[in-house]
């Protein structure tokens, strides 16, 4: 009886040190919450040369545009290291379902650089709006999920500007080139505005730039 109870002991402590191993992503140090409100959330996780994130979980789908790509292995929940992967490519757009169907991982970046992302959240568990995809001039939809129509858009230096509007609330991420949304610039990869559902916006170069739209459903 008493190494029975052992044994009950040590598996319910080995459970226990499982859970407080693994944490929200949104409270895993290396994932920088920079926005939230009721509908969405903004993270942009930052992983440097060597560095190792503890395990997190992730449990809102997500949409990712690559900033800064590096050789990256990930471990899931109870496995081994998986293989060393390519970088992701600047601009490069991913979407993941993760709401009724959590998972955890571990990320080690074994590259030379720094790895960076910019993530959208949908903090909705169901009910995405159904919306058809937006038609305005340079707006390519490059990928369209129960939760997200990402579009990327592309501003020629000769048609100058575009203005559109998007009937859900919508994360605007710089790519390339330097772009003004209304009065907001935005200078550098990776930096974003949030333009409100039904709400006009213009956007404006002076260069061949690029941007990525994210909406959230």
């Amino acid at each position: 009886m008493l190494g029975t109870h052992w044994l009950l002991a040590g598996a319910f402590f080995g459970a226990c040190v499982g859970v407080i191993a693994q944490v929200p992503m949104e409270k895993e140090p290396r994932h920088h919450v920079v926005f939230e409100n009721e509908a969405l959330r903004v993270v942009e996780p930052s992983i440097p040369p060597g560095d190792t994130t503890l395990e997190h979980l992730h449990a809102h789908d997500d949409a990712t545009v690559c900033i800064s790509g590096a050789h990256l292995r990930v471990r899931r929940q109870g496995a081994d290291w998986g293989p060393v992967g390519e970088p992701c490519r600047l601009g490069q757009i991913n979407a993941t379902e993760y709401a009724g169907k959590p998972a955890s991982h571990t990320v080690q970046n074994t590259g030379s650089g720094v790895f960076r992302l910019a993530v959208v959240e949908n903090l909705r568990e169901s009910g995405w709006s159904t919306n058809p995809p937006l038609l305005a001039a340079s707006t390519v939809l490059a990928k369209e999920t129960r939760a997200f129509q990402i579009y990327e858009v592309t501003l020629d230096p000769r048609s100058r500007e575009t203005s559109h509007v998007h009937k859900n609330p919508t994360i605007i991420v710089l790519v390339t080139g330097d772009v003004t949304v209304g009065k907001q610039q935005l200078g550098q990869p990776g930096r974003w505005v949030l333009i409100p559902g039904d709400e006009p916006h213009r956007l404006s170069t002076k260069s061949e730039s690029k941007i990525v739209e994210i909406e959230v459903r």
